[in-house]
Protein backbone atom coordinates (compact mmCIF):
# COMPACT_ATOMS: atom_id res chain seq x y z
CA UNK A 1 0.00 0.00 0.00
CA UNK A 2 2.82 2.64 0.72
CA UNK A 3 4.48 1.87 -2.46
CA UNK A 4 1.45 2.65 -4.10
CA UNK A 5 1.34 5.71 -2.38
CA UNK A 6 4.73 6.51 -3.23
CA UNK A 7 4.15 5.87 -6.88
CA UNK A 8 1.24 8.26 -7.18
CA UNK A 9 3.20 11.02 -5.06
CA UNK A 10 6.04 10.74 -7.61
CA UNK A 11 3.73 11.31 -10.30
CA UNK A 12 2.04 14.24 -8.73
CA UNK A 13 5.49 15.98 -7.75
CA UNK A 14 6.39 15.35 -11.65
CA UNK A 15 3.81 17.27 -13.02
CA UNK A 16 4.12 20.26 -10.95
CA UNK A 17 7.55 20.30 -11.57
CA UNK A 18 6.86 20.31 -15.56
CA UNK A 19 3.98 22.82 -15.60
CA UNK A 20 6.80 24.94 -13.23
CA UNK A 21 9.02 24.78 -15.44
CA UNK A 22 7.17 25.49 -18.42
CA UNK A 23 5.81 28.55 -16.97
CA UNK A 24 8.98 29.55 -15.91
CA UNK A 25 10.47 29.12 -20.01
CA UNK A 26 7.13 31.26 -20.82
CA UNK A 27 7.41 34.38 -17.88
CA UNK A 28 11.66 34.30 -18.73
CA UNK A 29 10.84 34.38 -22.78
CA UNK A 30 8.40 37.15 -22.07
CA UNK A 31 10.84 39.39 -20.13
CA UNK A 32 13.95 39.01 -21.32
CA UNK A 33 14.59 38.59 -25.35
CA UNK A 34 15.92 34.82 -26.18
CA UNK A 35 18.25 35.78 -28.68
CA UNK A 36 21.45 34.31 -27.38
CA UNK A 37 22.68 31.22 -26.45
CA UNK A 38 23.83 32.11 -22.76
CA UNK A 39 19.90 33.44 -22.51
CA UNK A 40 18.38 29.97 -23.53
CA UNK A 41 21.33 28.42 -20.78
CA UNK A 42 19.85 30.82 -17.78
CA UNK A 43 16.43 29.88 -18.53
CA UNK A 44 16.63 26.74 -18.96
CA UNK A 45 18.96 26.21 -15.66
CA UNK A 46 16.31 28.40 -13.91
CA UNK A 47 13.31 26.20 -15.29
CA UNK A 48 15.30 23.02 -13.70
CA UNK A 49 15.80 24.91 -10.65
CA UNK A 50 12.17 26.09 -10.43
CA UNK A 51 10.94 22.13 -11.42
CA UNK A 52 12.83 20.69 -9.07
CA UNK A 53 12.01 22.52 -5.80
CA UNK A 54 8.44 21.97 -6.94
CA UNK A 55 8.80 18.64 -7.62
CA UNK A 56 10.25 18.21 -3.89
CA UNK A 57 7.61 20.34 -2.12
CA UNK A 58 4.45 18.47 -4.20
CA UNK A 59 5.92 15.42 -2.70
CA UNK A 60 5.82 16.40 0.41
CA UNK A 61 2.36 17.29 0.23
CA UNK A 62 0.96 13.97 0.74
CA UNK A 63 -0.10 13.22 4.23
CA UNK A 64 -1.63 10.05 3.89
CA UNK A 65 -0.86 8.91 7.18
CA UNK A 66 0.93 5.47 7.18
CA UNK A 67 0.45 2.46 8.92
CA UNK A 68 2.99 2.26 11.63
CA UNK A 69 5.31 -1.17 10.59
CA UNK A 70 4.12 -4.58 12.74
CA UNK A 71 6.77 -6.03 15.10
CA UNK A 72 7.72 -8.88 14.21
CA UNK A 73 6.05 -11.68 16.66
CA UNK A 74 8.26 -13.96 18.72
CA UNK A 75 8.86 -17.79 18.07
CA UNK A 76 7.02 -20.23 20.92
CA UNK A 77 9.19 -22.96 20.36
CA UNK A 78 6.60 -24.82 19.75
CA UNK A 79 6.27 -25.88 16.56
CA UNK A 80 2.54 -26.16 16.03
CA UNK A 81 1.74 -23.09 17.08
CA UNK A 82 4.57 -21.09 15.38
CA UNK A 83 3.47 -23.40 11.91
CA UNK A 84 0.08 -21.64 12.49
CA UNK A 85 0.61 -18.03 13.57
CA UNK A 86 3.27 -18.15 10.44
CA UNK A 87 0.65 -19.43 8.11
CA UNK A 88 -1.82 -16.65 9.67
CA UNK A 89 0.61 -13.92 8.62
CA UNK A 90 1.22 -15.89 5.10
CA UNK A 91 -2.20 -14.99 4.71
CA UNK A 92 -2.28 -12.09 5.97
CA UNK A 93 0.39 -10.73 3.72
CA UNK A 94 -1.62 -11.98 0.60
CA UNK A 95 -4.60 -10.03 2.34
CA UNK A 96 -2.35 -7.05 1.88
CA UNK A 97 -0.81 -7.76 -1.34
CA UNK A 98 -4.58 -7.59 -2.86
CA UNK A 99 -4.70 -4.82 -1.17
CA UNK A 100 -2.20 -2.79 -2.69
CA UNK A 101 -3.95 -3.68 -5.80
CA UNK A 102 -7.28 -1.94 -4.95
CA UNK A 103 -7.16 1.58 -5.32
CA UNK A 104 -10.79 1.99 -3.16
CA UNK A 105 -9.26 4.07 0.02
CA UNK A 106 -12.15 2.88 2.19
CA UNK A 107 -11.34 -0.76 1.29
CA UNK A 108 -7.44 0.21 2.34
CA UNK A 109 -8.99 1.68 5.90
CA UNK A 110 -10.70 -1.58 6.43
CA UNK A 111 -7.97 -3.52 5.56
CA UNK A 112 -5.48 -1.50 7.68
CA UNK A 113 -7.74 -1.96 10.81
CA UNK A 114 -8.87 -5.68 9.67
CA UNK A 115 -4.24 -6.52 9.63
CA UNK A 116 -4.10 -4.52 12.97
CA UNK A 117 -6.52 -6.82 15.18
CA UNK A 118 -5.15 -10.31 13.21
CA UNK A 119 -1.80 -9.34 13.84
CA UNK A 120 -2.74 -9.06 17.67
CA UNK A 121 -4.83 -12.17 17.52
CA UNK A 122 -1.58 -13.89 16.73
CA UNK A 123 0.25 -11.95 19.18
CA UNK A 124 -1.85 -13.04 21.83
CA UNK A 125 -1.44 -17.22 20.61
CA UNK A 126 2.34 -16.60 20.43
CA UNK A 127 2.43 -15.41 24.15
CA UNK A 128 -0.22 -17.91 25.38
CA UNK A 129 0.27 -20.62 23.15
CA UNK A 130 -2.44 -23.10 24.96
CA UNK A 131 -4.84 -20.35 23.63
CA UNK A 132 -4.34 -21.91 19.48
CA UNK A 133 -6.92 -24.00 19.23
CA UNK A 134 -9.50 -20.92 19.76
CA UNK A 135 -8.78 -19.79 16.39
CA UNK A 136 -9.27 -22.71 14.31
CA UNK A 137 -12.28 -21.43 12.66
CA UNK A 138 -10.73 -17.81 12.19
CA UNK A 139 -7.49 -19.56 10.52
CA UNK A 140 -9.62 -22.23 7.96
CA UNK A 141 -12.43 -20.09 7.42
CA UNK A 142 -12.20 -15.86 8.18
CA UNK A 143 -9.16 -15.41 6.37
CA UNK A 144 -9.28 -17.55 3.60
CA UNK A 145 -12.54 -15.83 3.22
CA UNK A 146 -11.68 -12.51 3.66
CA UNK A 147 -8.61 -13.51 1.05
CA UNK A 148 -11.26 -15.04 -1.52
CA UNK A 149 -13.25 -11.68 -1.42
CA UNK A 150 -10.74 -8.97 -1.75
CA UNK A 151 -9.13 -11.25 -5.11
CA UNK A 152 -12.51 -10.99 -6.26
CA UNK A 153 -12.75 -7.23 -6.06
CA UNK A 154 -9.45 -6.83 -7.22
CA UNK A 155 -10.46 -8.85 -10.62
CA UNK A 156 -13.27 -6.61 -11.28
CA UNK A 157 -11.38 -4.01 -10.85
CA UNK A 158 -8.80 -4.97 -12.98
CA UNK A 159 -11.35 -6.35 -15.60
CA UNK A 160 -13.18 -3.10 -15.73
CA UNK A 161 -16.50 -4.84 -14.44
CA UNK A 162 -18.87 -1.99 -14.35
CA UNK A 163 -22.35 -1.60 -14.23
CA UNK A 164 -25.17 -1.83 -11.20
CA UNK A 165 -24.59 -5.50 -10.13
CA UNK A 166 -21.01 -5.02 -10.43
CA UNK A 167 -20.85 -1.68 -7.81
CA UNK A 168 -23.55 -3.54 -6.00
CA UNK A 169 -21.17 -6.60 -5.78
CA UNK A 170 -18.12 -4.12 -4.45
CA UNK A 171 -20.59 -2.61 -2.16
CA UNK A 172 -21.09 -5.93 -0.64
CA UNK A 173 -18.10 -6.89 -0.16
CA UNK A 174 -17.22 -3.65 2.07
CA UNK A 175 -19.61 -4.49 3.71
CA UNK A 176 -19.16 -7.64 4.80
CA UNK A 177 -15.51 -6.33 5.61
CA UNK A 178 -17.26 -4.49 8.15
CA UNK A 179 -18.88 -7.63 9.33
CA UNK A 180 -15.05 -9.67 9.56
CA UNK A 181 -13.56 -6.82 11.26
CA UNK A 182 -16.67 -6.71 13.82
CA UNK A 183 -15.92 -10.85 13.79
CA UNK A 184 -12.25 -10.31 14.50
CA UNK A 185 -12.52 -8.20 17.48
CA UNK A 186 -14.72 -10.34 19.16
CA UNK A 187 -12.55 -13.06 18.53
CA UNK A 188 -10.25 -11.22 20.26
CA UNK A 189 -11.83 -10.47 23.07
CA UNK A 190 -13.17 -13.99 23.56
CA UNK A 191 -9.37 -14.96 23.86
CA UNK A 192 -9.08 -12.72 27.26
CA UNK A 193 -12.43 -13.97 28.69
CA UNK A 194 -10.49 -16.31 31.16
CA UNK A 195 -7.85 -13.42 31.89
CA UNK A 196 -10.29 -11.44 33.08
CA UNK A 197 -11.83 -14.13 34.93
CA UNK A 198 -8.71 -14.89 36.63
CA UNK A 199 -8.41 -11.04 37.33
CA UNK A 200 -11.63 -10.95 38.58
CA UNK A 201 -11.13 -14.14 40.93
CA UNK A 202 -7.82 -12.88 41.87
CA UNK A 203 -9.44 -9.18 43.10
CA UNK A 204 -12.43 -11.17 45.00
CA UNK A 205 -10.26 -13.65 46.78
CA UNK A 206 -7.52 -9.94 47.87
CA UNK A 207 -10.74 -8.51 49.12
CA UNK A 208 -11.74 -11.10 51.42
CA UNK A 209 -8.14 -11.74 52.91
CA UNK A 210 -7.91 -7.86 53.43
CA UNK A 211 -11.32 -8.00 55.35
CA UNK A 212 -9.96 -10.56 57.36
CA UNK A 213 -6.90 -9.20 58.67
CA UNK A 214 -9.14 -5.75 59.17
CA UNK A 215 -7.34 -3.77 56.90
CA UNK A 216 -10.11 -2.66 54.71
CA UNK A 217 -14.08 -1.90 55.24
CA UNK A 218 -15.67 -2.33 52.16
CA UNK A 219 -15.24 -4.02 48.82
CA UNK A 220 -11.68 -3.12 46.73
CA UNK A 221 -14.11 -1.99 43.98
CA UNK A 222 -15.81 0.74 46.11
CA UNK A 223 -12.46 2.30 47.46
CA UNK A 224 -11.55 5.94 46.71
Amino acid sequence: MQKNNKKKTQKKGLTAALIAAGIVVVLFSLIFKLYRWQHYLICGGLALLIGRIVFIMAQGVDTSKKAPAQQPIPKTGDQAVDSLVEKGQEMLQLIQDENDLIPDPELSAQMEKLDDIANRIFRTVAEQPGKAPQIRRFMDYYLPTTLKMLTSYRKMDERKVEGRNAEATRKQIRDAMDVVIKAFEKQLDTMYQDDLLDISTDIDVLEAMLKQDGLIDSGIRNQE
